[in-house]
């Protein structure tokens, strides 16, 4: 007698240990972290300190006669505000769910990524709502430009005007371009932009996005693919781009750099949370293990006048 293949093996269909799909967004499909670079503070809320721009573009140089006295001359300093508002979250995960569990991966590590993800989606999402709208930026499409999925689109002129347009307002020069997914797809297959790379080796994706951004003029291309569920819980998903049919042209100066100019910021408060970060404790009532993340930031414009938006450009 030998058992039969049911009896050494009851379950038919037993539960693979090296593999486990997920569906999320890919860290490179957000852009609100490019866009407003990281600034740790030491405080919860406070000032900074800005060189008022009108001295530095000022010709206050005169002609001296020997042993006479010198013309004198200097700049003042205005000041500006952040303030830091702290978000967070928690995942519990019981004590049985743990034991039982068949997951490939511990359910910590699981809920960890997760938690990470809700942090990318929020900031993505108050990035759009704060950054990506009409009244915000001083240069700003009026409907003047074609969109650029159209046989009439000028992307490459319409942002080496815009460019011009934040040099003589500033003095710095645009330096990075963020773009939706749909606005990024019409690029690529723009009569203006082809008409430049037509004789260009493209080979792999990377170098298309490093070739788009030389066209553009532009240091940095960033592409948010980043999607975010709007039903409630329980519902079927609705899944839609944070940032959509839009473009924005602005300065991206790492850190907090002395004597340099971003467009935006993002003020972290590590005591409160910083960017992001995680503590675990035992829940006696709940009878479950929690995962608590805090996060406590602002993201902050520093001058309307270092950026240009185009909205509904495709």
């Amino acid at each position: 007698m030998r058992p039969t293949v049911k009896q050494i093996r009851p379950d038919a269909n037993p539960l693979l240990t090296n593999m486990l799909i997920a569906y999320m967004n890919n860290e490179t499909d957000f852009v609100a972290r490019q866009a407003a670079p990281v600034v740790p503070v030491n405080e919860e809320s406070g000032t900074y300190l800005t060189i008022e721009q009108k001295h530095w573009f000022a010709d206050k140089l005169e002609r001296r006669a020997y042993g006479d006295t010198f013309a004198q001359g200097g700049y003042t300093f205005g000041s500006d505000t952040y303030k830091t508002l702290q978000f967070g979250l928690e995942h519990a995960i019981p004590v049985e769910h743990e034991a039982t569990s068949q997951v490939p991966m511990r359910l910590e590590q699981v809920g960890l990524e997760w938690l990470a993800h809700q942090s990318n989606i929020r900031k993505e999402i108050a990035f759009v709502a704060d950054f990506i709208k009409a009244g915000v930026w001083t240069t700003q499409d009026n409907n003047s430009a074609t969109d650029w999925d159209d046989s009439g689109g000028t992307p490459v002129a319409n942002i080496a005007t815009a460019k011009r347009t934040i040099r003589q307002l500033t003095g710095r020069e645009a330096n990075a371009l963020f773009v939706g997914e749909i606005v990024y797809d019409a690029l690529r297959v723009n009569a203006e932009v082809k008409a430049l790379v037509q004789y260009t080796q493209t080979g792999t994706a990377d170098n298309m996005r490093s070739l788009l951004a030389a066209v553009l003029d532009v240091q940095t291309l960033g592409v948010s693919r980043a999607l975010y569920n709007s039903a409630n819980t329980g519902q079927t998903a609705s899944l839609a781009p944070i940032m959509d049919d839009d473009a924005l042209l602005c300065i991206v100066a790492p850190g907090a750099d002395m004597m340099s100019v971003s467009s935006m910021k993002t003020f972290t408060w590590a005591p409160g949370g910083g960017e992001g970060s995680v503590d675990s404790y035992p829940s006696k009532e709940r009878k479950a293990s929690i995962l608590q993340h805090t996060e406590q930031w602002d993201q902050k414009q520093i001058a309307a006048a270092t950026g240009a938006i185009w909205l509904d450009i495709v």
